[in-house]
């Protein structure tokens, strides 16, 4: 079944524009991913410091595959431009 992933988050006030360069790369990666059938960072328009993520998989096993094979903890550098994220994420799935 697939699975839509939305994530909304803030980062530091006027830091979005070096998180959304660094995400660039792993966003790249991930959209070649088996499952994934979307994979996008939108920036708000009203707020430019609120991102949202939206993620649409062909199965919530795919997802997962995704998260074990590109995410390795908040310590991983390749990840270092998640420390300007401000406060927890908003994380919703959802089956479609």
């Amino acid at each position: 079944m697939p699975i839509r992933q939305v994530i909304t988050f803030r980062v530091q006030h006027g830091e979005a524009d070096a998180f959304v360069a660094g995400f660039a790369p792993i966003i790249a990666k991930v959209r070649g991913e088996p499952g994934c059938e979307q994979y996008e960072l939108l920036r708000s328009l009203e707020d430019p410091d609120r991102l949202v993520m939206l993620e649409r998989w062909a199965s919530l096993e795919a997802l997962e595959g995704a998260l074990k094979a590109h995410y390795k903890g908040p310590d991983d550098p390749s990840v270092a431009f998640f420390k300007l994220v401000d406060g927890p994420p908003v994380r919703e799935r959802y089956e479609i």
